[in-house]
């Protein structure tokens, strides 16, 4: 049997390991802690994990205040031309919670032990255990930059600053609200799945407790060529999905057994 190590054990590292152990491979987590991630990248999945799909579904809302090109200028700033997500969400889509798809994903692979979890630091390109396991495809779902040797490397990222609570906004089930309009400090709100989240492009008061989180734009980085880059951090690039790693690395695992 083949083995595949996921560098990783949030839901896109569990996602990968899923789609190993459901393509008859054996699947060998490395990650720096053994236990459950609690940074979810984003609040639902945009579609299932194969397997999952019964995890509760709803219908998300989802509104622009302003244009997208305010709104790219406000989060990004002046020299970002990529796409945002009220291009493509504006109006109603489908949404999966991500948190019951990850518990389950937990349960069935690390409690049940159906693949085994290794705990060690990957930093400055090395990967440790790789030369005793002998993968035979290595998918990385960690920090871009953790496989990254060479410092000449650029990893462009944006900053902002979340917390867990709503600015005051009527705001209902399964909504999320945008702002690209200059005179409001917040540029994202929502309420998903029972949890509700303000996002700032710019600190915020002390007193909105609001936390920074750094979210990967694009990378040049070459390192490890044959490695396998799945997910948002994995990658280093935005619109990268956690829904989109299984089919990703279900594909890199036909390719090899073609070739």
């Amino acid at each position: 049997m083949s083995r595949i190590v996921i560098l990783g054990c949030g839901p896109s590292g569990l996602a990968a390991a899923h789609a190993a152990v459901s393509s008859g491979r054996e699947a060998v987590i490395i990650s720096n802690t053994r236990y459950p991630s609690q940074q979810y990248g984003c609040q639902y999945l945009h579609g299932p994990v194969p397997g999952y799909e019964d995890v509760p579904q709803v219908r998300v809302r989802y509104s622009l205040n302003g244009t997208p090109e305010q709104y790219r200028r406000k989060v990004y700033g002046d020299k970002w031309e990529g796409k945002v997500s009220p291009e493509d969400l504006v109006g109603e889509h489908d949404a999966w919670d991500i948190r019951a798809t990850y518990a389950r994903m937990w349960h069935d692979l690390i409690t049940e032990k159906t693949v085994e979890l290794i705990v060690a630091d990957v930093h400055n390109g090395r990967i440790p255990a790789v030369s005793t396991l002998q993968p035979d495809l290595i998918v990385s779902t960690i920090p871009a930059q953790a496989l990254c040797s060479n410092p000449r490397h650029e990893f462009a990222t944006n900053t902002i600053w979340a917390n867990g609570s709503t600015v005051r906004l009527p705001l209902s089930d399964d909504e999320v609200v945008c702002d690209g309009t200059p005179g409001r400090a917040w540029y994202r709100v929502s309420n998903v799945f029972g949890y509700r989240t303000t996002e700032w492009a710019t600190m915020p008061h002390k007193s909105s407790k609001a936390v920074p989180v750094i979210k990967p734009l694009w990378t040049n980085c070459t390192c490890h060529p044959g490695v396998l880059r799945a997910g948002r951090y994995g990658a280093w690039e935005k619109k990268r999905l956690v829904h989109e790693v299984y089919p990703a690395v279900t594909e890199a695992i036909h390719e090899q057994a073609r070739a």
